[in-house]
This record gives structure tokens, sequence and C-alpha cells, in this order.
């Protein structure tokens, strides 16, 4: 069958707004880049999951495909018909059938309006009934999400009510219209533990009744465990492995995968679970790194993941914690806000330390640095008074085909 959802190379960028001497100094255009190059298919009746950490892009990417923000290249295909770049007026009529339920239940309502109202709201909006027909269906949804007595919760505002029936209110109101794709932006993550399972069930229950089709955004692993049919694990922008849930929960590929399910707790005391958590902080969006984006902090990285001259950088403010070691740098360094990283090459200007020393202390650095980092290394020369080290070009290494899945790995 043709996919309900087709995204290829869909990419959102938002620019970094810099003060206007800095923008005048300088001709490079700064962007975040939330989502970079994604590309999947989303089957009629399938519950496709999207799970990484916060400010991955997955919210971004849930927004951009609904086209409540507007791509930055790639395309949006919506059975068969492409949106990419529809104007409004010729979005309208597709709203209907696709839908978005909110992360937060508090903010997605309008309080000023009642519950009623705002369930309401899209079936006079999108002209499907009139007032006394849309009260009737709204009062059918209402009991059918679990709102009794619907009669009496119509009347309420959003503040008289607990969180989890401001959640189903926000899931009637998106299931109202019939619609065919949902997208779901952590519908759960804003409830308590107690009542999660049973919004998941009523989700279930409303897509096996309406043959809902739903893009699952999560951060919570379990969550997407219990729910989706496929994964796709999110990196700072891009899918680092897309497959089978159950095969990715059972057997996961990519290192971070296996980093992310290594978290997880075991309710067992007696079962102990090997971990390989990531070392460092996630990178900058506004200057993601070369190749593989997560080398920095992979454990089994090796020298064609794509290291560069900030990552010399990197290692330098690491060790600068230490004040031995930051001693000993800063005498044969100089500052480190004196260096400069330029792509593969990084430049480090001698001054009154001589060329040799320089050159000696980057041996040592290199001795001492990571083994995947050191072996990027292709070469160090001279360019008048500045050093050069200069590393291997790498490229990204795009999803490869693997064991019925799809890993962005060099180790595959």
């Amino acid at each position: 069958m043709e996919p309900l959802l087709e995204v290829s190379e869909l990419t959102k960028h938002f620019p970094v707004k810099l003060p206007i001497i800095q923008r005048l100094l300088s001709r490079e255009r700064h962007v975040v880049h939330a989502v970079d190059a994604v590309s999947f298919a989303l089957q009629r009746g399938e519950i496709f999951g999207v799970v990484g950490e916060s400010g991955c892009g997955k919210t971004t990417l849930g927004r951009t495909v609904l086209r409540l923000q507007e791509p930055t290249s790639g395309a949006i295909g919506f059975e068969g018909l492409d949106i990419t770049h529809l104007k409004e007026q010729d979005m309208r009529p597709l709203r209907r059938q696709m839908q978005i339920i909110f992360q937060d239940p508090h903010a997605a309502l309008n309080p000023a309006m009642t519950i009623g109202q705002s369930i309401m709201d899209p079936l006079l909006i999108h002209g499907e009934a009139n007032e006394e027909d849309a009260k009737k269906a709204v009062l059918d949804i209402m009991t059918e999400v679990g709102l009794s007595p619907a009669e009496e919760l119509f009347k309420k505002y959003p503040a008289d009510m607990s969180g989890g029936q401001k959640q189903r209110a926000v899931i009637a109101r998106a299931v109202i219209l019939k619609p065919k794709l949902i997208v779901a932006d952590e519908p759960v993550a804003m409830l308590d533990m107690s009542i999660r399972a049973r919004i998941l069930e009523l989700m279930l229950q409303l897509k096996e009744k309406y043959g809902l089709t739903y893009l699952f955004i999560t951060h919570d692993l379990a969550t997407a465990k219990f729910i989706c049919d496929r994964i796709a694990i999110m990196y700072l922008g891009k899918f680092v492995e897309v497959g089978d849930a159950k095969a990715i929960y059972r057997e996961p590929k990519h290192p971070y995968t296996t980093a992310l399910l290594g978290a997880v707790p075991i309710p067992d005391p007696d079962r102990r679970r090997f971990k390989t958590l990531p070392s460092g902080e996630v990178p900058d969006a506004i200057y993601p790194p070369l190749g593989c984006r997560f080398h920095p902090r992979c454990p089994v990285s090796t020298p064609t993941c794509g290291w560069e001259a900030r990552d010399v950088i990197d290692l330098l403010e690491l060790r600068a914690l230490q004040p031995d070691t930051a001693a000993i740098d800063e005498q044969n360094f100089g500052p480190i806000s004196r260096l400069r990283a330029e792509g593969l090459q990084l430049r480090i200007p001698t001054g009154q330390r001589g060329i040799d020393r320089v050159r000696a202390h980057v041996e040592k650095l290199r001795g001492q640095a990571p083994p995947p980092m050191a072996g990027a290394v292709a070469r160090t020369l001279v360019e008048g008074t500045d050093v050069l080290v200069e590393f291997q070009p790498s490229q990204d290494p795009g999803l490869r085909a693997v064991d019925g899945r799809e890993v962005r790995c060099v180790l595959y």
C-alpha cells in the first residue's frame, strides 16, 4: 500500500539572532540544526515512534511534518500529495486529516473556554456540523475517552479538572474530526505514572476503532516499547537507528541506542545490566560534529567517525579542569582562546614559545588523547609562525541496512 506519510530529506534550521556588529564582522550564517535530512515512511494504521533525549529535534520534526513550521528543505508527502510548500489556504482542508496531541495539556486548552467548547471548536471551524449536532458528537467522544459524566464535565473549565482529564480532553479534540494521522508529542510526559498506562491504552483503543495512524514522539523508552510498531532513535537532528521496536530493544546496534537502553533501570536488584554511558555533554546544535554526530561521546568510536579540530579544543577545555594539566597546556600553547579551529585544521600560534616546543607538546598531547582522536590526525606541519594539526576528512556514514533495520554507524 502507498504510505500515508512520506518524508524525504526533511530539514529544519532556525536562524540565530546575533548582535549587529557580530553580523557585520562574520559572513557565516549561524543556524540551529534542529532537524537534518530526516527520511521515513509511515504506513496506514502504524505507530511510528521517534525516541531521543530532550533537544534532539523530535518535537520540531512532528510540527514540521504537520506544516505548523515551514521546512527549510526536503519533501513531505501526505496520501501521495506533496504538501511541502502548500499555501495555508490549500493546507486548510487537509488540517482535519492531520491532528496533534500537544505535550502539555495545561497549556493546550484555552482557560477561557469550557472543556466542551474546546472539543467542539474543530467541528465548528471546519464546518463539519452545526452547534446542536456538534454538541452531541462532543458528548459521545467525551464518554468514549472516559470523561464521564459528559454532560457535567462539558461545562467545566480546564482549571477545574485534573491533568489526566485535561489530556483526555486534548485527545478527544484531536480525534473528533476522525483524522487519518495524529502526531502525539509526548502525550503522557506531563502525567502521573498512575494514569499513563490508561492514557496509552485509550490511544490504542481509539486507533483500532477509527483506523488512526500515530507519529508517536517520546523520550521514554518503556512507553515506546509498549505502544510503537517501529521506532527511530534520534540524536542531534538525525536518525541513528530505525527498525522494528522489538528487534531494537532485543539487540540494539548503534552505540547510542545501546547507551539509552543500558540506562533503563531493571526492577530486579539481583540482575545487573552492563552500562556504556556516553561521555561529556550533547554538542552544540549550532555547530554539530562532522561525520557521526555521536562520535565525541561514543565509547566505541574509530578514527574514521568524523574527528575535527574542535574536538582538540574540547579536550583542552576538559584538561583545563585539572590544575596540573591546565598549567602545562598553557605554558606550551598559551590561552585556549588563541587557538583557531577551522574545520579539519587546528591552528596554534607559537609566539615566543618556539615552533619545536609547540610541536613537541602536540605530539605529547596526541599520545594522551583518546586513541580514535589521535588516529584521526593526518599530519602536523608548520606555516609561518603557526603549527597546524590536520585531521583526516570524513563523511556522515548515512543510514545503512543492518539485519532488517537501518543504522547510522561506521561500524557496519
